[in-house]
Protein backbone atom coordinates (compact mmCIF):
# COMPACT_ATOMS: atom_id res chain seq x y z
CA UNK A 1 0.00 0.00 0.00
CA UNK A 2 0.91 4.02 -0.50
CA UNK A 3 2.04 5.49 2.67
CA UNK A 4 3.46 8.99 3.24
CA UNK A 5 4.78 10.71 6.21
CA UNK A 6 2.48 12.86 8.33
CA UNK A 7 -1.24 13.17 7.38
CA UNK A 8 -3.01 12.01 4.11
CA UNK A 9 -4.49 15.27 3.44
CA UNK A 10 -1.05 16.82 3.87
CA UNK A 11 0.38 14.74 0.25
CA UNK A 12 -3.11 15.10 -1.59
CA UNK A 13 -2.98 19.01 -0.57
CA UNK A 14 0.54 19.95 0.10
CA UNK A 15 1.11 23.63 1.87
CA UNK A 16 2.83 25.82 -0.90
CA UNK A 17 6.01 25.09 -2.22
CA UNK A 18 6.36 22.10 -0.63
CA UNK A 19 6.29 18.48 -1.76
CA UNK A 20 5.78 15.13 0.37
CA UNK A 21 8.74 13.16 0.99
CA UNK A 22 7.79 10.07 -0.88
CA UNK A 23 6.47 9.86 -4.65
CA UNK A 24 2.60 9.98 -3.57
CA UNK A 25 2.05 12.75 -5.21
CA UNK A 26 4.18 11.94 -8.00
CA UNK A 27 2.05 9.40 -8.81
CA UNK A 28 -1.69 11.25 -7.92
CA UNK A 29 -0.35 14.04 -10.79
CA UNK A 30 0.75 11.18 -12.93
CA UNK A 31 -0.86 10.99 -16.39
CA UNK A 32 -1.03 9.09 -19.96
CA UNK A 33 -1.83 6.20 -19.91
CA UNK A 34 -3.30 2.79 -17.87
CA UNK A 35 -0.61 2.44 -15.57
CA UNK A 36 -1.00 5.79 -14.15
CA UNK A 37 -4.34 5.59 -14.18
CA UNK A 38 -4.95 2.42 -12.00
CA UNK A 39 -1.90 3.91 -9.50
CA UNK A 40 -4.42 7.06 -9.61
CA UNK A 41 -7.29 4.50 -8.60
CA UNK A 42 -5.16 2.40 -6.39
CA UNK A 43 -3.93 5.87 -4.60
CA UNK A 44 -7.16 6.92 -3.73
CA UNK A 45 -8.22 3.98 -1.98
CA UNK A 46 -4.95 4.43 -0.12
CA UNK A 47 -6.19 7.97 0.90
CA UNK A 48 -9.54 6.68 1.50
CA UNK A 49 -10.63 8.88 -1.55
CA UNK A 50 -13.17 5.45 -1.62
CA UNK A 51 -13.38 1.87 -0.51
CA UNK A 52 -13.63 1.12 -4.55
CA UNK A 53 -13.60 2.97 -7.88
CA UNK A 54 -14.50 1.41 -11.26
CA UNK A 55 -13.74 3.85 -14.29
CA UNK A 56 -14.96 3.21 -17.97
CA UNK A 57 -13.51 4.96 -21.09
CA UNK A 58 -16.44 4.69 -23.50
CA UNK A 59 -15.21 5.46 -27.39
CA UNK A 60 -17.29 4.83 -30.28
CA UNK A 61 -16.53 1.87 -32.06
CA UNK A 62 -14.01 0.59 -29.79
CA UNK A 63 -14.39 -1.72 -26.84
CA UNK A 64 -15.30 -0.16 -23.89
CA UNK A 65 -12.03 -0.18 -21.05
CA UNK A 66 -12.69 -1.07 -17.25
CA UNK A 67 -10.52 0.03 -14.35
CA UNK A 68 -11.28 -1.29 -10.91
CA UNK A 69 -9.86 -0.48 -7.45
CA UNK A 70 -10.21 -1.40 -3.97
CA UNK A 71 -12.57 -3.41 -1.75
CA UNK A 72 -16.40 -2.95 -1.14
CA UNK A 73 -15.40 -1.04 2.52
CA UNK A 74 -11.77 -0.09 3.90
CA UNK A 75 -12.50 -3.21 6.37
CA UNK A 76 -13.96 -5.90 3.87
CA UNK A 77 -12.62 -8.67 2.22
CA UNK A 78 -14.99 -8.78 -0.61
CA UNK A 79 -12.50 -7.62 -3.48
CA UNK A 80 -14.76 -5.27 -6.20
CA UNK A 81 -16.08 -7.18 -9.37
CA UNK A 82 -17.07 -5.74 -12.60
CA UNK A 83 -20.44 -7.39 -11.82
CA UNK A 84 -21.24 -5.26 -9.00
CA UNK A 85 -23.77 -2.94 -8.49
CA UNK A 86 -23.06 1.04 -7.37
CA UNK A 87 -25.92 3.09 -6.44
CA UNK A 88 -25.89 6.24 -8.88
CA UNK A 89 -27.66 9.00 -7.16
CA UNK A 90 -28.20 11.83 -9.34
CA UNK A 91 -27.02 10.04 -12.55
CA UNK A 92 -30.80 9.17 -12.43
CA UNK A 93 -31.52 12.45 -13.35
CA UNK A 94 -30.18 11.88 -16.69
CA UNK A 95 -30.10 8.63 -17.59
CA UNK A 96 -34.10 8.16 -16.79
CA UNK A 97 -35.67 11.56 -16.19
CA UNK A 98 -34.32 13.52 -18.46
CA UNK A 99 -34.11 11.12 -21.17
CA UNK A 100 -37.45 10.18 -20.92
CA UNK A 101 -38.98 13.35 -21.27
CA UNK A 102 -36.59 13.96 -24.07
CA UNK A 103 -38.13 10.78 -25.71
CA UNK A 104 -41.76 12.33 -25.15
CA UNK A 105 -40.40 15.78 -26.43
CA UNK A 106 -38.95 14.08 -29.34
CA UNK A 107 -42.18 11.97 -30.03
CA UNK A 108 -44.16 15.60 -30.01
CA UNK A 109 -45.95 14.64 -26.99
CA UNK A 110 -44.39 17.13 -24.10
CA UNK A 111 -43.10 20.40 -25.53
CA UNK A 112 -40.81 21.83 -23.77
CA UNK A 113 -42.16 24.56 -23.12
CA UNK A 114 -45.71 23.33 -21.64
CA UNK A 115 -46.26 24.71 -18.41
CA UNK A 116 -46.89 22.90 -15.58
CA UNK A 117 -50.45 23.81 -14.62
CA UNK A 118 -51.45 22.52 -18.20
CA UNK A 119 -50.71 19.19 -17.08
CA UNK A 120 -51.83 19.75 -13.26
CA UNK A 121 -54.15 22.30 -12.88
CA UNK A 122 -54.15 21.75 -9.41
CA UNK A 123 -50.66 23.21 -9.35
CA UNK A 124 -52.23 26.57 -10.39
CA UNK A 125 -53.76 26.86 -6.55
CA UNK A 126 -50.94 27.04 -4.65
CA UNK A 127 -49.14 29.80 -3.23
CA UNK A 128 -47.16 32.45 -5.51
CA UNK A 129 -50.38 31.39 -8.53
CA UNK A 130 -48.89 34.32 -10.94
CA UNK A 131 -45.38 32.57 -11.16
CA UNK A 132 -46.66 29.08 -11.02
CA UNK A 133 -48.64 30.38 -14.14
CA UNK A 134 -45.28 30.33 -16.29
CA UNK A 135 -43.44 27.28 -14.78
CA UNK A 136 -42.55 24.97 -17.77
CA UNK A 137 -40.92 21.99 -18.35
CA UNK A 138 -37.43 23.43 -20.04
CA UNK A 139 -37.35 25.20 -16.51
CA UNK A 140 -37.67 22.41 -14.40
CA UNK A 141 -34.74 20.46 -16.55
CA UNK A 142 -32.63 23.41 -16.03
CA UNK A 143 -33.08 23.86 -12.72
CA UNK A 144 -34.37 27.54 -12.62
CA UNK A 145 -38.03 27.17 -12.02
CA UNK A 146 -37.59 29.09 -8.45
CA UNK A 147 -37.84 25.57 -6.48
CA UNK A 148 -35.63 25.05 -3.27
CA UNK A 149 -33.36 22.42 -3.38
CA UNK A 150 -35.41 19.86 -1.64
CA UNK A 151 -37.61 18.99 0.79
CA UNK A 152 -37.37 15.95 3.82
CA UNK A 153 -40.22 14.35 2.59
CA UNK A 154 -38.70 11.02 4.51
CA UNK A 155 -39.74 13.25 7.57
CA UNK A 156 -43.56 12.69 7.10
CA UNK A 157 -45.37 9.20 7.54
CA UNK A 158 -44.76 6.33 5.13
CA UNK A 159 -48.61 6.96 5.20
CA UNK A 160 -47.87 10.28 3.30
CA UNK A 161 -46.62 9.03 0.36
CA UNK A 162 -49.88 8.20 -1.18
CA UNK A 163 -50.19 12.12 -1.23
CA UNK A 164 -46.92 12.33 -2.85
CA UNK A 165 -48.05 13.84 -5.75
CA UNK A 166 -50.27 16.20 -4.25
CA UNK A 167 -47.51 17.49 -1.72
CA UNK A 168 -44.49 18.33 -4.08
CA UNK A 169 -47.19 20.48 -6.47
CA UNK A 170 -47.86 22.64 -3.29
CA UNK A 171 -44.22 23.37 -2.90
CA UNK A 172 -43.81 27.00 -2.03
CA UNK A 173 -41.75 29.16 -5.38
CA UNK A 174 -38.29 30.93 -4.02
CA UNK A 175 -38.31 33.42 -6.91
CA UNK A 176 -40.24 33.00 -10.77
CA UNK A 177 -39.22 30.57 -12.99
CA UNK A 178 -36.28 31.55 -15.13
CA UNK A 179 -34.42 34.60 -12.61
CA UNK A 180 -32.04 32.49 -10.45
CA UNK A 181 -30.64 28.69 -11.12
CA UNK A 182 -30.76 26.58 -8.31
CA UNK A 183 -29.91 22.75 -8.37
CA UNK A 184 -33.32 21.28 -7.74
CA UNK A 185 -34.46 17.79 -6.72
CA UNK A 186 -37.48 19.04 -6.63
CA UNK A 187 -37.75 19.30 -10.08
CA UNK A 188 -36.66 16.27 -10.70
CA UNK A 189 -38.98 14.64 -8.66
CA UNK A 190 -41.76 16.92 -10.27
CA UNK A 191 -40.55 15.89 -14.14
CA UNK A 192 -41.04 12.59 -12.72
CA UNK A 193 -44.58 12.79 -11.82
CA UNK A 194 -44.99 14.58 -15.31
CA UNK A 195 -43.63 11.24 -16.93
CA UNK A 196 -45.90 9.35 -15.39
CA UNK A 197 -48.43 11.47 -15.76
CA UNK A 198 -48.40 10.97 -19.51
CA UNK A 199 -47.50 7.49 -19.86
CA UNK A 200 -49.24 5.67 -17.24
CA UNK A 201 -46.84 3.99 -15.55
CA UNK A 202 -44.19 4.19 -12.71
CA UNK A 203 -40.63 5.08 -13.78
CA UNK A 204 -38.84 1.95 -13.53
CA UNK A 205 -41.50 -0.11 -15.60
CA UNK A 206 -40.80 3.02 -18.28
CA UNK A 207 -37.32 3.20 -18.06
CA UNK A 208 -37.16 -0.92 -18.70
CA UNK A 209 -39.23 -0.48 -21.85
CA UNK A 210 -38.06 3.08 -23.35
CA UNK A 211 -34.35 2.88 -22.30
CA UNK A 212 -32.86 -0.21 -20.99
CA UNK A 213 -34.44 -3.40 -22.98
CA UNK A 214 -33.81 -2.27 -26.31
CA UNK A 215 -30.03 -1.82 -25.69
CA UNK A 216 -30.34 -5.39 -23.96
CA UNK A 217 -29.35 -3.98 -20.80
CA UNK A 218 -29.87 -6.33 -17.75
CA UNK A 219 -27.47 -4.75 -14.49
CA UNK A 220 -29.53 -1.56 -14.56
CA UNK A 221 -32.19 -1.47 -12.20
CA UNK A 222 -34.19 0.22 -9.71
CA UNK A 223 -34.69 -1.60 -5.99
CA UNK A 224 -32.06 -4.58 -6.67
CA UNK A 225 -33.33 -7.98 -5.49
CA UNK A 226 -32.38 -9.55 -2.24
CA UNK A 227 -29.92 -12.11 -3.81
CA UNK A 228 -28.38 -9.38 -5.84
CA UNK A 229 -27.65 -7.17 -2.65
CA UNK A 230 -24.06 -8.15 -1.60
CA UNK A 231 -22.74 -7.66 -4.80
CA UNK A 232 -24.34 -3.77 -4.27
CA UNK A 233 -21.20 -1.83 -3.24
CA UNK A 234 -22.22 -0.39 -0.04
CA UNK A 235 -23.03 3.33 0.71
CA UNK A 236 -23.04 5.11 4.25
CA UNK A 237 -23.18 3.91 7.29
CA UNK A 238 -26.68 3.54 8.90
CA UNK A 239 -27.42 5.36 12.10
CA UNK A 240 -29.65 3.07 13.33
CA UNK A 241 -27.71 -0.83 13.10
CA UNK A 242 -24.11 0.87 11.87
CA UNK A 243 -24.53 -1.09 9.07
CA UNK A 244 -24.07 0.46 5.56
CA UNK A 245 -26.86 0.87 3.41
CA UNK A 246 -26.40 -1.97 0.35
CA UNK A 247 -28.59 -2.53 -2.04
CA UNK A 248 -31.56 0.32 -0.91
CA UNK A 249 -30.84 3.17 -2.22
CA UNK A 250 -28.66 5.79 -0.12
CA UNK A 251 -30.83 8.98 -1.04
CA UNK A 252 -33.69 9.58 2.36
CA UNK A 253 -36.51 10.70 -0.59
CA UNK A 254 -35.93 8.00 -2.88
CA UNK A 255 -36.06 5.90 0.05
CA UNK A 256 -39.40 7.30 1.38
CA UNK A 257 -40.59 7.12 -2.17
CA UNK A 258 -39.59 3.04 -2.36
CA UNK A 259 -36.54 3.16 -4.17
CA UNK A 260 -38.05 4.55 -7.35
CA UNK A 261 -38.05 8.38 -8.03
CA UNK A 262 -36.89 11.01 -10.70
CA UNK A 263 -33.33 12.09 -9.10
CA UNK A 264 -32.34 8.83 -7.71
CA UNK A 265 -33.09 5.29 -7.38
CA UNK A 266 -30.84 3.99 -9.90
CA UNK A 267 -28.14 0.96 -9.66
CA UNK A 268 -25.86 -0.55 -12.36
CA UNK A 269 -22.68 -1.71 -12.71
CA UNK A 270 -19.90 -0.42 -15.11
CA UNK A 271 -20.33 -2.57 -17.81
CA UNK A 272 -23.71 -1.79 -18.30
CA UNK A 273 -23.43 2.17 -17.46
CA UNK A 274 -21.14 1.99 -20.46
CA UNK A 275 -22.99 0.62 -22.73
CA UNK A 276 -25.56 2.73 -22.18
CA UNK A 277 -23.57 5.98 -22.76
CA UNK A 278 -22.70 4.80 -25.68
CA UNK A 279 -26.24 5.83 -26.63
CA UNK A 280 -25.40 9.54 -25.64
CA UNK A 281 -22.90 10.40 -28.40
CA UNK A 282 -24.42 12.12 -30.87
CA UNK A 283 -23.52 9.68 -33.61
CA UNK A 284 -25.68 7.04 -31.96
CA UNK A 285 -29.38 7.37 -32.84
CA UNK A 286 -30.16 4.65 -30.30
CA UNK A 287 -32.33 6.33 -28.04
CA UNK A 288 -32.79 9.88 -29.21
CA UNK A 289 -31.87 11.90 -32.70
CA UNK A 290 -28.98 13.86 -32.73
CA UNK A 291 -30.86 17.00 -32.89
CA UNK A 292 -32.82 16.24 -29.97
CA UNK A 293 -29.03 15.07 -27.98
CA UNK A 294 -27.59 18.64 -28.99
CA UNK A 295 -30.61 20.33 -27.58
CA UNK A 296 -30.41 18.89 -24.25
CA UNK A 297 -26.95 19.00 -23.90
CA UNK A 298 -25.99 22.40 -24.41
CA UNK A 299 -26.34 25.58 -22.09
CA UNK A 300 -30.45 26.05 -21.40
CA UNK A 301 -29.25 29.64 -21.79
CA UNK A 302 -32.24 30.78 -19.38
CA UNK A 303 -30.56 32.38 -16.56
CA UNK A 304 -27.05 34.16 -17.51
CA UNK A 305 -23.58 32.34 -16.41
CA UNK A 306 -25.60 29.11 -15.50
CA UNK A 307 -24.19 25.79 -16.66
CA UNK A 308 -26.92 23.61 -16.85
CA UNK A 309 -28.32 22.26 -19.89
CA UNK A 310 -31.68 20.42 -20.86
CA UNK A 311 -30.91 17.80 -17.74
CA UNK A 312 -27.37 17.72 -18.25
CA UNK A 313 -24.64 20.01 -16.89
CA UNK A 314 -21.70 21.43 -18.85
CA UNK A 315 -18.13 22.27 -17.46
CA UNK A 316 -17.73 24.99 -15.40
CA UNK A 317 -14.39 26.60 -13.64
CA UNK A 318 -13.17 23.43 -11.50
CA UNK A 319 -15.47 21.45 -12.71
CA UNK A 320 -15.11 17.55 -11.59
CA UNK A 321 -14.44 16.46 -14.91
CA UNK A 322 -11.01 18.64 -15.26
CA UNK A 323 -8.91 20.23 -16.62
CA UNK A 324 -8.92 19.44 -20.10
CA UNK A 325 -12.63 18.62 -21.28
CA UNK A 326 -13.78 20.58 -23.71
CA UNK A 327 -15.78 23.43 -23.77
CA UNK A 328 -18.82 21.16 -25.52
CA UNK A 329 -18.65 18.39 -23.36
CA UNK A 330 -21.76 17.55 -21.44
CA UNK A 331 -22.57 15.02 -18.02
CA UNK A 332 -23.16 14.98 -14.17
CA UNK A 333 -22.42 13.45 -11.24
CA UNK A 334 -24.24 11.97 -8.06
CA UNK A 335 -23.58 12.40 -4.64
CA UNK A 336 -22.69 8.81 -3.79
CA UNK A 337 -19.67 9.40 -5.72
CA UNK A 338 -20.54 9.11 -9.25
CA UNK A 339 -19.70 11.16 -12.23
CA UNK A 340 -20.14 11.15 -15.79
CA UNK A 341 -19.08 12.93 -18.54
CA UNK A 342 -19.39 12.89 -22.70
CA UNK A 343 -16.36 15.17 -24.27
CA UNK A 344 -18.03 15.26 -28.06
CA UNK A 345 -15.13 16.81 -29.08
CA UNK A 346 -12.73 14.37 -27.98
CA UNK A 347 -15.20 11.44 -29.41
CA UNK A 348 -14.96 10.00 -25.59
CA UNK A 349 -16.86 9.35 -22.39
CA UNK A 350 -15.65 9.12 -19.12
CA UNK A 351 -17.36 7.13 -16.18
CA UNK A 352 -16.13 7.00 -12.66
CA UNK A 353 -18.62 5.14 -10.13
CA UNK A 354 -17.28 5.31 -6.16
CA UNK A 355 -18.83 5.20 -2.87
CA UNK A 356 -17.25 7.93 -1.66
CA UNK A 357 -19.69 8.18 1.44
CA UNK A 358 -18.74 5.26 2.84
CA UNK A 359 -18.37 5.60 5.91
CA UNK A 360 -19.58 8.76 6.24
CA UNK A 361 -20.94 11.81 3.87
CA UNK A 362 -18.98 14.22 4.92
CA UNK A 363 -15.41 11.67 3.89
CA UNK A 364 -16.53 12.87 0.45
CA UNK A 365 -15.11 16.37 0.74
CA UNK A 366 -11.68 15.70 1.73
CA UNK A 367 -9.80 13.78 -1.03
CA UNK A 368 -12.50 12.53 -3.15
CA UNK A 369 -12.77 16.09 -5.12
CA UNK A 370 -9.23 15.83 -5.69
CA UNK A 371 -8.57 12.20 -6.93
CA UNK A 372 -11.95 12.58 -9.27
CA UNK A 373 -10.29 15.66 -11.32
CA UNK A 374 -7.22 13.74 -11.59
CA UNK A 375 -9.02 11.11 -12.89
CA UNK A 376 -10.56 12.87 -15.40
CA UNK A 377 -7.37 15.12 -16.05
CA UNK A 378 -5.54 11.61 -16.78
CA UNK A 379 -7.91 10.28 -19.30
CA UNK A 380 -8.66 13.42 -21.32
CA UNK A 381 -5.27 15.19 -21.46
CA UNK A 382 -3.80 11.82 -23.70
CA UNK A 383 -6.55 9.96 -24.41
CA UNK A 384 -5.34 8.35 -27.30
CA UNK A 385 -2.19 7.01 -25.16
CA UNK A 386 -5.32 5.10 -23.03
CA UNK A 387 -7.20 3.87 -26.10
CA UNK A 388 -5.08 2.20 -28.66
Amino acid sequence: MLKCNGSWSDCIFPAKNQLPNEPFFKIILAVGNMTDLTAILQAGVAAHAWPCVAVAIVKPRQENRIFLAGKHTYASQRTLLPEDLFDLASLNKILVTTTLVAQLYQEGILPLDATVGSIFPVFLAGPQPEWRKTMTVRHLLAHCAGLAPGYPFYRLPWTKRESFREIILQQELRCAPGQSACYSDLGMLLLGEIITEILGQDLATLAKQRIFAPLGLRDIVYCPALLRRPSCVPTELRTDIGEPWQGVVHDENARWLGGIAGHAGLFANIGDLAKLTRSYFYSSGCLLSENTLRLFTRPAGIVPGSSRCLGWDSPSQNSSAGNYISPSSYGHTGFTGTCLWIDPEKALAVILLSNAVYPQRTDKQLAYPHFLRQVYNAVLSDHTAIIR
